[in-house]
């Protein structure tokens, strides 16, 4: 399994936490069902999910998982923050488990080193994958998630590669999972059906160079210089183009024209945590918007992911750009100059 895996869980005996405080009955019988053994399949026979489901949060957290709440029986994340709310503090983890999030799926960061292939069979990754192995060869056997909506659905772990990754040329409905995502881990109900996911167990195998090459971003021209980040939080209030647009563009009009859906809207009044979904996404959530900035965590879409290790956002003119001129400023600038007049022409 990922992570170092040997924790012992929180004390319990006696009914208090490590530091001292009773516990519910609900989280001392979350721990009591905690036995370390993996074998979360052999859990989610038990009636009560909201045992299983803790349990099984906090053994994940014994293996070196980062783990967070997703809501009740669905893919999406219960907490405000999102995957930016995984843990491993095993305290924080029975909290959300025994109390508030009682009975919430369990969404897991991806690892450092790891990355996860993602197919979704209803978007053709099934086959993009099998015309991959027939041309190049058989990826190896590694540990693997199945979808509990029983259609093929998987994440195959892999240890992840350097540098920048893409799925571009991996085929619809393929996408790539690092470290600034999150999976549905087993044993969650998937929404749909209500099973639970499952996996086989195994090492996490290396990939094969030939999937590591299809994933290298294609050689391009060189780009306009990324925004610094002082100017990226501090855009508002100026003359540019760029600045007029972030005052009066909002996030939907930027996105919806391209199928982007929002999947929770945040604070709209100050444009903070809304999340995104792009239309061939196989995740619940693709970007977030934070700091006025589109944050992207699939590497399935025209932008590219950010990561921990390089986090960056686009502004709404950098991300309109990337949308509608294929990441040229200086088009862009002149499309919103145009757009700009002519509003100012219907307001006089």
């Amino acid at each position: 399994m990922i992570g170092p895996g040997n924790e012992e869980a929180p004390g319990h005996a006696g009914g208090t936490s490590d530091d001292g405080d009773s516990l519910t009955t609900k989280q001392t019988v979350i721990l009591d069902h905690t036995g370390g053994s993996g074998d979360f399949d052999g859990l989610a026979a038990n009636t009560d999910l909201d045992y299983v489901l803790g349990a099984a949060a906090l053994d994940y957290v014994r293996r070196g998982w980062e783990v967070h709440p997703l809501k009740r029986g669905d893919k999406v994340p219960a907490t405000r923050h999102g995957v930016r709310d995984a843990t491993s503090d095993l305290g924080q983890v029975l909290d959300w488990w025994g109390g508030r999030y009682a009975g919430g799926n369990i969404g897991g960061r991806v690892p450092e080193g790891v990355l996860v292939i993602d197919t979704d069979p209803r978007n053709g990754g099934e086959e993009s994958l099998a015309r991959l192995v027939a041309q190049y060869g058989a990826l190896p056997k590694t540990l693997t998630h199945y979808s509990g909506r029983g259609d093929g659905g998987r994440h195959l772990f892999f240890q992840r590669p350097p540098g920048k990754l893409t799925a571009k040329r991996l085929g619809p409905g393929i996408d790539l999972k690092t470290h600034g995502g999150y999976v549905v881990l087993p044993p969650s109900i998937h929404p749909a059906t209500g099973r639970p996911y499952t996996r086989t167990g195994g090492p996490v195998a290396p990939l094969p160079e030939w999937f590591v090459d299809l994933t290298r971003p294609a050689a391009r021209a060189e780009r306009p210089a990324r925004p610094r980040a002082d100017w990226v939080t501090k855009c508002m209030g100026g003359n540019s183009i760029a600045d007029w647009f972030a005052n009066t563009a909002t996030w939907s009009e930027i996105l919806e024209p391209h199928g982007w859906e929002c999947v929770y809207e945040g604070d709209p009044d100050h444009d903070e945590g809304a999340q995104w979904r792009h239309p061939a996404a196989t995740a619940a959530t693709s970007a977030t918007v934070r700091y006025g900035c589109l944050f992207v965590y699939s590497t399935s879409t025209e932008f590219e992911a950010t990561t921990p290790g390089d986090p960056h956002g686009y502004t709404k003119f950098r991300a309109y750009a990337v949308l509608n001129t294929d990441g040229d400023l200086r088009v862009a600038a002149k499309k919103l100059r145009k757009k700009r007049s002519r509003e100012a022409g219907r307001s006089t």
